[in-house]
């Protein structure tokens, strides 16, 4: 992330200081082998406003916002939640 922009990241829609999800993936290629990814919304490289991670049903929903506030949306990316390993919080400290 450039450390001249901010980004807001959000949980559930409120202001956290980092969301952080750990999740394996299987390639379609033989030999079939999970790899291990990392979601952490402070590296993410598109230039955006907002970073808001919620859990809906059945996956985790990672959402882009150009501009939140008119509901702008950049991308959304729908993790499935039975790949998911893990997922840190890092709540804000005041």
């Amino acid at each position: 992330m450039n450390s001249t922009r901010k980004v807001i990241v959000k949980f559930h829609g409120a202001e956290v200081g980092n969301v952080i999800i750990l999740y394996t993936i299987q390639p379609h290629a033989k030999p079939i082998t999970e790899i291990t990814e990392e979601f952490d919304a402070l590296k993410v490289q598109d230039i955006c406003e907002t970073i808001n991670v919620q859990i809906v049903a059945d996956f985790v929903t990672i959402t882009l916002y150009k501009q939140e506030s008119t509901n702008s949306i950049i991308r959304r990316e729908l993790v499935p939640i039975h790949v998911i390993q893990h997922i840190w919080v890092n709540d804000l400290q005041k």
